[in-house]
Parts: structure tokens; sequence; C-alpha cells
């Protein structure tokens, strides 16, 4: 199981010949550890979310950023038409066409 080598609560899992002990509190025991494991990833995954949305807001505030000063300069700013920018955030390179036939 991918569990028993992964979770950070390795020590809190029961031995295995607990489990032919005491079987209702050793698994009472295991679900209760499982669950703690399931909530600790959760927050990771939470977590990355976030740093990735705050990642996205950075980028778009940059961009903004860039655009405001070219305005004061009186330049106008141009994106680079071989890119674009994805949903996001992340500036992405278009892709060419050859005869209709991706490249």
């Amino acid at each position: 199981m991918d569990f028993m080598s992964k979770t950070i609560y390795g020590e809190l899992v029961p031995a295995r010949k607990e489990f032919l002990r005491h079987p209702i509190g050793s698994t009472s025991r295991f679900v209760e550890v499982y669950k703690m494991h399931i909530a600790q990833q959760s927050q990771l995954a939470a977590d990355q979310r976030m740093k990735k949305q705050e990642d996205v807001e950075k980028r778009k505030q940059y961009r903004l950023e860039r655009i405001r000063e070219a305005e004061e300069r009186g330049e106008e700013y141009l994106e680079d038409p071989r890119y674009y920018i994805g949903e996001d955030g992340i500036r992405r390179r278009r892709v060419k066409k050859w005869f209709g036939i991706w490249e």
C-alpha cells in the first residue's frame, strides 16, 4: 500500500501483528491515521493551488504595470504575436500551422 510508505504519520499506524491481537482497536486507529493523512494531503494541495493563484495574479499585475509604463512614455505596448496569455496567466507560445497541419 502506497499510503504506508508515503505518510508522515507512519509511526502512528499500528503494527501488523496488532491487527491480529486487537482487530477493532487497530482498525479504528488505522482509520484515524488515514483521515489525518488525507487532511494533510488536502492542505498541501490547497496550499499549492493558492500559490499558483498568487503567481497568476503577480504575472497579471506585472503585465498591467508594463502596459501602464508604456502608456506614460507615450509608446504603444505590443505583445509578441508568437505568444499568448493562457487562462491561467502563463505566457505560452502559439502553435505554428503548416498547410493546416500542426507543426
